[in-house]
């Protein structure tokens, strides 16, 4: 079960990396508030064998704060503004703060530590089964209708691959995944900051990701669908810690 633990790992890495990156205080990230509900399955990342059909969750993106919400009952707030990343756990009603230097500081011991251990690195190329090329992001054209708004679909190659429908009405600034680039570490298997760069190329906010992904032997595919998208201004609130939870340390 070792190898299942190291390829656990990775993909958890591989998550704080693509969704938990801050940055200091500026003007408005994101044009416009949008609720985004969502809805996803498959044996990929996060699915486990306890997940029962659809996994349901809610992404809302307003100025500089981002927050997703699903339904084991944990939030994650990501504050651009005040460079930090908070996680909730309603079922504890706990909560726990890290800043942009804290951040840094646990992903760059990981990537140091996956560096450092080849016989570890050895494992986890055995578990991924596959190589570690070039990161690229292809347009493939005209993409179906999803949640009322005409898509382009482009794919993804790398570490794993994607099949994503993006919206070119709703936005996503280039600075986000500038951002995320800016403050990834030399990762041992593949450029994190080329796969932001390539990212750049999807043209809007992506309704539809089909994403597969090889580990000991096995493809495992996941599939996220957005079911609507509300504009509205979203309340301050949305982004702040419940009243009554209690802080406690993270791990």
């Amino acid at each position: 079960m070792k190898n299942t633990t190291i390829a656990r790992s990775l993909l958890v890495l591989l998550l704080a990396l693509a969704s938990a990156v801050v940055t200091p205080a500026q003007t408005r990230l994101f044009e416009q508030d949008l609720t985004v509900h969502q809805s996803t399955t498959g044996s990929g990342m996060g699915m486990g064998s306890e997940d029962k059909g659809q996994q349901k969750s809610v992404t809302y993106f307003s100025g500089t704060s981002m927050k997703w919400t699903g339904a084991v009952g944990t939030d994650m707030i990501v504050r651009y503004d005040q460079g930090k990343i908070i996680t909730v756990d309603h079922k504890k009603k706990t909560y726990t703060e890290m800043t942009l230097d804290e951040l840094q500081q646990k992903i760059n011991e990981a990537a140091k530590a996956m560096n450092e251990n080849k016989e570890q690195m050895e494992a986890l190329r055995k578990v991924m089964g596959q190589s570690f090329g070039p990161i690229s992001v292809t347009k493939e054209g005209p993409g179906e209708t999803i949640a009322g708004y005409a898509t382009e679909k482009y794919l993804v190659k790398g570490p794993m691959e994607m099949q994503i429908w993006a919206a070119p009405d709703l936005k996503i600034p280039g600075a986000y995944y500038d951002i995320m680039k800016l403050n990834v570490p030399q990762n041992p298997l593949f450029d994190m900051g080329k796969m932001y760069e390539e990212m750049k190329k999807i043209n809007g906010l992506g309704l539809k990701t089909v994403m597969t992904m090889n580990v000991m032997g096995r493809s495992m595919t996941t599939t996220t669908v957005v079911t609507d998208v509300q504009k509205g201004t979203i309340p301050a609130s949305t982004f702040e810690v419940p009243a009554g939870y209690k802080a406690v340390a993270g791990k």
